[in-house]
């Protein structure tokens, strides 16, 4: 890279925007034991709430091309929004209010997120991969804080559903702070008119391997960090408020992948940097699903989570720098598929946990990387 990467004032209020997102992003998982036993719901029901979440997020996704409001009041309107709707998901008390609030929440925030990467990767193109490892170190610190925050106030006379009423004051001074700077808009472009750093067009190949990658992946991040508290409190047998208050650890990890890949993706093409990143979270899962006491299943958690951490925004920065879309529409497609991904990895554990046990449910989790593995060889060879 010829130019040294460069944080202006819109890369800040960017990161501090994924931030906010990373909170509503990483809710459902920390909050779903306290939701399961105030609403009184199974696995299944519980899993509907990421469904609901996905769902919205899909729709964001296939929307994306038609923004007519901007990126800048798309970002603002779709954080505002989507906190409100996390405040009915706090407050609903029923499955009749959580999960269609859940529904309007995952459409805004996505919405939101889907206007900020592109808006980070038109600005920074030439280290588009750098400019997104690093918003997801911002989306990682929102998804730290969220488990400490449920399982501190869960102690308290505030109980859990505070924690959405400090996310929305936080998500306040985000749009604050992205409403203060110039954010750079879409440039219009069409399939006669590509954008200037896109590669040739391949044509022939309908099925697109770094689309299955996000599909994989998504399936796994989400499965694992939806289920984690529940397992570590079902499974592992810790008290409730100390397997909420660990997740932040696998957030955590998450957060330190991102910063090492930040860090080598300067330097290391992305492509290779994903495979370490696969084979580091097949390392640490079956420690934690081997896993009957705590230590055990930390190490697991957190050593598949350093790899977990650096997987989206390293296959999002591979796909958008090979499309032919623009920025906007490539990410539409990821987040279109992503919505599936999320959707399927907590499911598909739920569905097994429902029959078996949460423990065989996790069994998931690796075959997903094996997935993951092989649609990025394909991609490889194709080039």
């Amino acid at each position: 890279m010829s130019q040294p990467f460069h944080r202006n004032r819109f890369t800040w209020a960017a990161y501090g925007a994924l931030l906010a997102f990373g909170f509503l992003n990483a809710v459902l998982g920390p909050i779903l034991p306290y939701l399961r036993a105030v609403e009184g719901i199974s696995y299944l029901v519980g899993a509907l709430h990421q469904l609901a979440y996905a769902m919205g997020g899909g729709v964001a996704g296939l929307l994306a091309h038609r923004d007519r409001l901007g990126r800048s009041a798309t970002i603002r309107f779709g954080l505002a929004g989507a906190a409100l709707a996390g405040l009915g998901v706090g407050f609903g008390d029923a499955a009749a209010i959580t999960l269609p609030a859940t529904v309007v929440m995952g459409f805004l925030n996505t919405s939101a997120l889907i206007a900020l990467w592109a808006a980070l990767s038109d600005a920074h193109r030439g280290h588009r991969a750098v400019a997104m490892t690093e918003g997801e170190v911002a989306v990682s610190l929102g998804g730290i804080v969220v488990p400490l925050l449920v399982a501190v106030l869960a102690s308290t006379t505030l109980t859990w559903r505070f924690s959405m009423v400090v996310g929305a004051a936080a998500i306040g001074v985000a749009v604050l702070w992205i409403g203060a700077v110039r954010v750079p808009e879409r440039e219009p472009a069409s399939a006669e008119t590509p954008r200037p750093d896109a590669p040739p067009p391949t044509t022939g190949r309908r099925f697109q391997p770094l689309l299955a990658v996000i599909f994989s992946i998504v399936a796994l991040e989400f499965g694992l960090s939806f289920w984690l508290a529940s397992y570590l409190n079902v499974s592992v047998g810790l008290e409730k408020g100390l397997a909420v208050a660990l997740v932040a650890a696998l957030y955590g990890a998450n957060l330190l992948g991102r910063l090492l890949a930040s860090r080598l993706a300067r330097r290391v093409e992305a492509a290779r940097l994903l495979a370490i990143a696969l084979l580091t979270t097949m390392v640490g899962l079956p420690i934690l699903i081997g896993a009957q006491a705590a230590g055990p299943a930390t190490l697991g958690f957190v050593i598949a989570g350093m790899g977990i951490g650096a997987l989206f925004p390293l296959t999002s920065s591979l796909h958008v720098g090979r499309s032919r879309r623009t920025a906007d529409a490539a990410l539409g497609q990821i987040l279109v598929v992503a919505a599936f991904g999320e959707t399927f990895g907590p499911l598909a554990v739920a569905a097994i946990a429902q029959v078996t046990t949460l423990r065989v449910g996790f069994l998931v989790l690796p075959a997903l990387v094996v997935s993951a593995a092989a649609s990025l060889r394909l991609a490889i060879r194709r080039g």
